[in-house]
């Protein structure tokens, strides 16, 4: 008995220390005040601390970027050549690897097995006129001549002799050489109506470089039956009376090199990475591979060529700058002369090296944000892309000494060198094939730096919409180069007084002439290209003169490009404040709106191609309803927002991630251009250079064909609506 109440007093005294002791807890939690340091910080104030820490942090950053950094590692590249899958190609890709590993960056290399091409190593190639007895009267020089004022330590022996990169070799004549202008698809049609279409056939064409791309040049040229074509720069689009070498402006004999590719990434692994295990289609009748000989010659071999036409004068906007020329539609030469074209090229598969380094993000390391140029280069490659690869070892320099006083970045920052290029995007587009899952998944932004500065009087941006408000943001910031004023206050004054300055200096979309296009294309995120340029390159698109000529040299840049390197200052500290908030940002700076707005502006344009019996009522009904939901997507993220919720944070970061790739289709825009993916922003048919849009409706309108007008309007109106549905409630599945 005497132990049966022990036992009850020892639980009583259990139970009522217990009771005692919530009792104590509930008292502390709410009878006692408590210090202000553990109260929940409402949301305003926690973000403007973290802006005041960030602006510290940009700041900081804008200080230590270095004009005199770029310009040093400027003049170091740009002292060798840079030929994709040569021994100088490879040995630079194992230097920019060493130079990020010391900065601290995780830096890997990916080799891919690519087809290249070459001309011959010995014999030019050349265009040639012979008279009726065979006899050669004149040949071209298949070379660019050194000027006294160019530096002889340079290995210009070194460099690629001009040549159309994938036309193959082989010799071709013709009594017949026809002008057609730029050897765009209108050139072609109007000629149609000066000569007969059936005289094109088994002929040799003469065209200026412009307008569109080289490559879409020679297509169209086949299409026709033409069986070579001559390309010239006219000195009505890249002369004047002083040349180089005592301006940027093309000489005589200056010719520009590249790729005529009709593909972007290894015309033999379409789609997939050019590696060991992957299979390759065969050289032998590939699509992609231009059929015809081709070649390029200076302009004052052109003037020797034309002034051997017969034919009707051209009209007047065919009429180029050549001195004592009459520029003629042509037809049989002259005197029974003959036109030919000899071509010694060759396809090799050679091997190729991206590079890249990652500072690794430290809350969403699963979050990529991208900075990216090539390394490869025709030439020296002192603009193309010698001034891109500058300002990325610039801001691996400043990033690293960011991370040296421990600071990290919310999301992964990754570093790209781009080998190949200039081939036809092949580099970038291997990786992006090797890891498209990932990359289409977690990549924010890419940010493409190819010739970012021709100039230094002006910037041009071309982006998704969705970046608009972010880079007006950002142009507020950063100061411009030889000015005391922002780039916004540049555009500005540029634009007589208008803040209205999207309309005059950025693209909305971007095309498939540069690296980010596999990010467009497969990746399909929301990306930014930009270009400093004088105010001439406005109208050229950022081109120059003196584009993959042998005289892109250090000294071309510093004498008449960019002197103090402030352009390239101004472009590091742009694209670097572009990459430092989408890194450090906790909500992703994409506005939905500005997307309708863009696909206005395009269903408008459409719509004054079209024939007026097609219907676009779906198309716009859709539209109408994209400006419907994105309005109410940012109102519902400014009204119950919770920031200091990740997993909120992170749903809607994710739909605005998501929203570009809702206009990716799968299986691509058409049969042709099956790589080409985005039914918004990408290039038509026949112009890979230019970021056309409703791409798939503008071609199938170039076809006039109505029926398949209207299935591609209904395809794009269902990536629309795909599109309306990634910006619902999460919770809700509908449009």
């Amino acid at each position: 008995m005497m132990n049966r109440n022990r036992f009850v007093y020892i639980g009583s005294g259990i139970a009522i220390t217990i009771v005692l002791f919530v009792a104590g807890i509930l008292i502390g939690r709410f009878a006692i005040p408590r210090s202000t340091d553990n109260v929940h910080i409402d949301n305003n104030y926690f973000e403007e601390e973290q802006n005041v820490v960030r602006n510290d942090l940009k700041e900081k950053f804008l200080e230590l970027i270095s004009a005199q950094e770029i310009e040093a590692s400027l003049r170091t590249s740009a002292r060798e050549t840079h030929l994709a899958g040569t021994e100088d190609d490879r040995n630079e890709a194992e230097s920019i690897a060493n130079r990020w590993r010391k900065h601290g960056l995780d830096v890997t290399i990916h080799p891919y097995d690519v087809l290249l091409s070459y001309p011959d190593a010995v014999q030019p190639n050349f265009v040639s006129i012979m008279d009726s007895n065979n006899d050669i009267i004149f040949q071209s020089n298949g070379s660019e001549p050194v000027y006294d004022e160019d530096d002889k330590s340079l290995p210009f022996h070194n460099i690629v002799r001009p040549f159309l990169a994938y036309t193959p070799n082989g010799t071709v004549k013709s009594p017949r050489l026809y002008y057609i202008n730029y050897c765009t698809l209108d050139d072609f049609k109007f000629i149609e109506t000066v000569i007969n279409k059936n005289d094109l056939d088994g002929s040799i064409v003469i065209c200026r470089y412009g307008k569109i791309f080289r490559g879409n040049k020679i297509g169209i040229a086949e299409r026709y039956g033409i069986i070579g074509v001559i390309l010239y720069s006219d000195p009505i689009d890249v002369g004047k009376n002083l040349t180089y070498p005592n301006s940027i402006y093309l000489p005589e004999m200056g010719q520009q090199r590249g790729s005529v590719l009709l593909l972007s990434g290894d015309p033999l692994t379409m789609h997939y990475p050019a590696k060991d295990y992957t299979y390759r289609a065969s050289m032998d009748g590939n699509r992609w591979l231009p059929k015809i000989v081709a070649q390029q010659i200076g302009y004052r071999e052109a003037r020797e060529i034309l002034s051997q036409m017969t034919g009707t004068p051209v009209i007047s906007n065919w009429t180029g700058a050549l001195d004592q020329i009459t520029y003629v539609y042509g037809g049989l030469l002259s005197n029974e002369r003959i036109i030919q074209i000899s071509s010694y090229n060759s396809l090799q598969i050679r091997r190729i090296h991206n590079v890249i380094g990652i500072i690794p993000g430290h809350i969403e390391p699963d979050r990529y944000v991208l900075i990216g140029s090539h390394f490869d280069a025709w030439n020296f490659g002192a603009l193309d892309d010698g001034s891109g690869i500058a300002v990325t070892h610039e801001l691996v320099r400043v990033f690293a000494s960011l991370m040296r006083p421990n600071w990290k970045p919310r999301r992964s920052l990754m570093f790209c060198a781009w080998a190949a290029e200039e081939y036809g995007i092949i580099g970038s587009i291997e990786f992006v094939e090797e890891f498209a899952k990932i990359l289409g998944t977690r990549v924010v932004s890419y940010l493409n730096m190819d010739v970012p500065v021709t100039g230094s009087e002006l910037m041009l941006l071309g982006m998704s919409p969705l970046l608009y408000d972010f880079a007006i943001d950002i142009s507020k910031q950063v100061k411009a180069p030889y000015v005391h004023e922002t780039i916004y206050k540049q555009w500005i004054r540029i634009n007589n007084g208008s803040e209205d300055v999207g309309k005059q200096f950025f693209t909305m979309g971007l095309s498939a002439n540069s690296d980010y296009t596999g990010f467009n294309q497969i990746a399909a995120s929301s990306n930014i290209g930009m270009a400093y340029v004088d105010k001439s390159g406005r109208t050229s698109g950022g081109s120059y003169p003196l584009y993959h000529t042998q005289y892109e040299t250090f000294r071309l840049m510093k004498t008449f490009v960019d002197p103090d390197f402030q352009a390239h200052q101004a472009v590091a500290r742009f694209i670097g404040l572009v990459a430092l908030t989408l890194t450090d940002i906790d909500l992703l700076p994409f506005n939905p709106v500005r997307y309708h707005q863009a696909l206005i502006n395009l269903l408008e344009l459409t719509k004054s191609a079209a024939p007026v019996s097609i219907n676009f009522t779906s198309l716009q009904n859709a539209i109408d309803q994209f400006k419907i939901v994105a309005d109410q997507f940012n109102h519902r993220v400014q009204t119950t927002l919770d920031k200091s919720k990740p997993i909120q944070l992170r749903i809607i970061n994710d739909q605005l991630m998501q929203l570009e790739r809702a206009f990716q289709n799968p299986l691509g825009n058409n049969i042709d251009q099956s790589d080409l993916k985005h039914v918004v922003y990408a290039p038509s048919r026949t112009n890979r250079y230019n970021a056309r849009g409703f791409p798939s409706i503008t071609d199938a309108i170039e076809d006039r064909n109505t029926t398949l007008i209207q299935q591609q309007i209904s395809i794009v109106t269902y990536f629309i609506r795909s599109a309306i549905s990634v910006l619902q409630t999460p919770h809700v599945i509908q449009i």
